[in-house]
């Protein structure tokens, strides 16, 4: 995609080639989501925190096609990348994105719908690893949901996921292991059936809403041993099958290394601030 000189010169190199990616997987790009795009790239860079991005999508590009282009594929900008070159879309149609506003991102249905990130679970050590999560709206659970996750098939699990009516798990909580020790959580509705809208970073071994601190942390970890692909929106069964739908929608994604507080607090508001830029 062609852009005019003044763009080059004063938008963020990284956001130049998202939008390039975008525009050739027929997504479009408008003016204000290319400067939203592009401040962030710029925060990321200021808080330090680029390089714990190895994919991050935050939904956006105009139509499902641009949404399915993540902005940061690697934790360097030319280097190594993780993943699928787009997230792999399965059942996901036009009505189930809205890139402005309110209730920006995209939306799941708890029954079919999920992505694809070909981002191997057993890329980084458990200790090592966060995923995040923007959760748009309340989401009022009536089972076991997952945001990101993967699963064996037995015991080991790498996922970000919301339960409702369990005394033992929070409502929101990051598993590595199928352990108490292991989990660490969001304390705001524990055991309740309805998962409040937030930013949540899940960097071993503390849970982060909206930057804070939120819940028990973790006291062990165990690394998943498996090159299962990540989903998003539901729980990669050990490659044969899907498992725990949600019906959320999220208004982006993070998987990555740990960070440090100072790190999560500037990326919460860096996501913050590119969310206010879109009217949310």
């Amino acid at each position: 995609m062609p852009l005019p000189l003044f763009v080059s010169e004063t938008i963020h190199h990284e956001a130049i080639d998202w939008a390039r990616r975008v525009s050739a997987n027929g997504g479009t790009i408008s003016t204000t989501t290319l400067r939203a795009v592009s401040d962030f790239c710029a925060a990321a860079d200021a808080g330090a925190f680029r390089s714990a991005l190895y994919r991050l999508n935050l939904f956006c590009g105009g139509n499902v096609s641009g949404a399915l282009v993540p902005l940061y594929r690697g934790p360097t900008f030319g280097g190594t990348t993780y993943g699928s070159t787009t997230d792999t879309n399965v059942n996901f149609v036009s009505a189930d994105f809205v890139e402005a506003g309110a209730t920006r991102g995209l939306k799941g249905n708890g029954t079919n719908k999920y992505l694809n990130t070909g981002y191997a679970a057993n890329t980084l050590a458990a200790s090592s690893t966060h995923m995040g999560l923007g959760i748009v709206t309340a989401n009022t659970l009536t089972s076991a949901r997952t945001g990101i996750g993967a699963y064996n098939g037995s015991t080991l699990s790498l996922e970000i996921a919301m339960r409702n009516g369990f005394a033992s798990a929070p409502c929101c909580y990051f598993s590595r292991f199928a352990t108490s020790t292991d989990r660490f959580g969001d304390d705001v509705g524990t055991g309740a059936a309805t998962l409040a809208a937030g930013n949540i970073v899940a960097s071993w071994p503390t849970m982060y809403r909206n930057g804070s601190a939120s819940g028990a942390t973790a006291t062990t970890s165990q690394n998943y041993s498996s090159a299962h692909s990540l989903f998003v929106f539901a729980n990669n069964n050990s490659g044969s099958s899907v498992l725990g739908y949600t019906d959320a929608r999220f208004g982006w994604y993070s998987i990555g290394s740990t960070m440090t507080v100072a790190q999560v607090s500037a990326f919460s508001k860096a996501v913050a601030a590119f969310n206010t830029a879109l009217g949310m």
